[in-house]
């Protein structure tokens, strides 16, 4: 199962042409007075948009689509950027 999971990430990541460390670094900017970081909204729903043409690409419906696209986006929220995604209810 676990193997699964991870060539998911890897093809995403491989779509993307981004590693999993540089996907998650780019859903973060830093605030130029204070130099705290903090999640960049365009960036949640630019990787939101890819993630939903990565399941489309590899032709994915239903049940799969959702769960396979939300593998990556699990992958994100342990990461700390909170993203969301369908919800199978079929």
């Amino acid at each position: 199962m676990q193997e699964h999971l991870l060539g998911i990430l890897a093809d995403f990541s491989e779509q993307t042409g981004k590693s999993p460390d540089e996907l998650v670094a780019g859903c973060f900017l830093r605030k130029k007075d204070t130099g705290d970081l903090f999640i960049s909204t365009k960036a949640r729903q630019a990787i939101n948009e890819a993630i939903s043409e990565f399941v489309a690409k590899k032709g994915w419906t239903g049940r799969d689509a959702v769960a396979n696209g939300n593998v990556v986006r699990g992958f994100l929220i342990h990461n700390g950027i909170l993203i969301q995604g369908g919800a199978w209810t079929g």
